[in-house]
């Protein structure tokens, strides 16, 4: 059976955002949430603490500090794009995480390490419009972030098993591409094998895996991108991930695209 590398929506049991009607307020502990056009703010006694600029929004209050109130998860959809943000009310009410998904996303909260703080496992689309790749077929990558004690850091390379796309995964993709003599996809594969390694810290059995097992022109094909492969994965997160204690968001890209 062939391994599709295109991504289809992903739907996560017990995930579902809800979307709150248009000046419907929402409870959170002490603090109370409101959509307006294009704005949903986090109020606590009549005064706003944040303001959140966007087409539409998602919401879901989930546990990730292990002490009540439960953390809150808005998603900011534009289009195809979106930014995730987790505030939580556990030493005051301050910004956990945003993350800047564009058309990629959270794709799960859960506990991977059993320490009791859930994981999140977010996708990128680091390789959209790459290598002449057509967009409908880059490879997908995800990302692990874990609380480090102060916040949220990049630990993918603490799970190289663990993901939605492992090496496993875009080796399968690969080989049948190649037996289909599907190039396209067989370069995509290619592509998102390696960089899953570099992102999991498999860089050198991946790509001695890849110069073993693909043919010439992909080989080739794949070293004249490997250097902005690196670079471009290298600054990825950093584009992505940030805090922010400003009252009206988002906050001004890091950087462009």
């Amino acid at each position: 059976m062939r391994v599709p590398i295109l991504a289809t929506a992903l739907v996560l049991s017990g995930l579902t955002l809800a979307q709150p009607a248009s000046n419907s307020p929402i409870a959170w502990g002490s603090y109370t949430l409101r959509q307006e056009p294009g704005l949903l703010r986090i109020i606590r006694s009549d005064r706003t603490q944040v303001e959140i600029k966007g087409s539409r929004f998602e919401v879901r209050q989930l546990e990730l500090t292990g002490q009540v109130p439960a953390e809150l998860w808005i998603n900011e959809v534009s289009g195809p794009n979106t930014t995730a943000y987790f505030f939580t009310q556990e030493q005051g009410f301050r910004n956990l995480l945003i993350y800047r998904g564009r058309t990629a996303g959270v794709l799960e909260v859960r506990d991977v390490d059993g320490d009791r703080r859930p994981e999140i496992i977010v996708g990128t689309d680091v390789f959209a419009d790459f290598g002449g790749l057509p967009r409908e077929v880059y490879p997908r990558l995800t990302y692990i972030l874990a609380w480090d004690g102060v916040r949220y850091v990049d630990a993918t390379a603490r799970f190289p098993t663990l993901g939605f796309r492992t090496l496993s995964y875009y080796r399968a993709a690969l080989q049948d591409a190649l037996v289909q003599k599907d190039e396209v996809n067989a370069r995509s594969a290619a592509l998102g094998y390696y960089g899953r390694g570099l992102i999991t810290g498999q860089a050198d059995e991946a790509k001695k895996w890849l110069m073993a097992n693909t043919p010439q022109a992909i080989r080739r094909w794949l070293l004249d991108l490997e250097g902005e492969a690196i670079r471009a994965l290298y600054a990825d997160l950093a584009c992505r991930l940030t805090v922010s204690y400003s009252r009206s968001l988002p906050p001004k890209p890091v950087c462009n695209g």
